[in-house]
């Protein structure tokens, strides 16, 4: 899941193209702090498969959900577009990292969700009820055990 520094690359999508086809019964919601980010995984194989937060129309799935499958999968995305959390890092990438979020990023990753928000991409959530802030599986808090 993780490359030689310690990151993960995400590839972006809407929660309203996501459609969940087979195992919704393995579906698990985990979050940091009752404030976190919403880490979806399948109990099954305990693997990650989405990061979403409520009314927010972003959903992101880690791109090895694409490549483990086949190699080329991710192929016609282009390069990627930014990398974040520089920060925290393993040793020293080959390529540049934000420490955070820097402004630039930001500008990648706007037009994505306000595009998103105008049409209204984070209705239909397959991990919320219909009122958008309620998770269809109940989150276990994990910085609480």
């Amino acid at each position: 899941m993780l490359d030689a520094w310690g990151g993960t690359e995400v590839v972006p999508v809407y929660p309203s193209d996501i459609e969940i086809e087979q195992g919704r019964e393995h579906l698990r919601c985990y979050q940091l702090n009752e404030n976190g980010l919403f880490r979806w995984a399948a109990a099954c194989c305990r693997s990650p498969v989405f990061n979403t937060q409520p009314g927010f129309p972003w959903a992101g799935i880690p791109a090895k959900a694409y490549t483990n499958v086949r190699a080329d999968a991710l192929d016609g995305l282009g390069d990627v577009r930014c990398r974040i959390y520089g920060r925290d890092a393993k040793g020293e990438a080959p390529f540049p990292i934000s420490s955070k979020i820097a402004f630039r990023d930001m500008m990648v990753v706007l037009p994505f969700i306000i595009k998103g928000k105008l049409l209204g991409k984070h209705r239909h959530s397959p991990f919320f009820e219909s009122d958008g802030k309620t998770p269809t599986v109940t989150p276990e808090i994990l910085g609480s055990r």
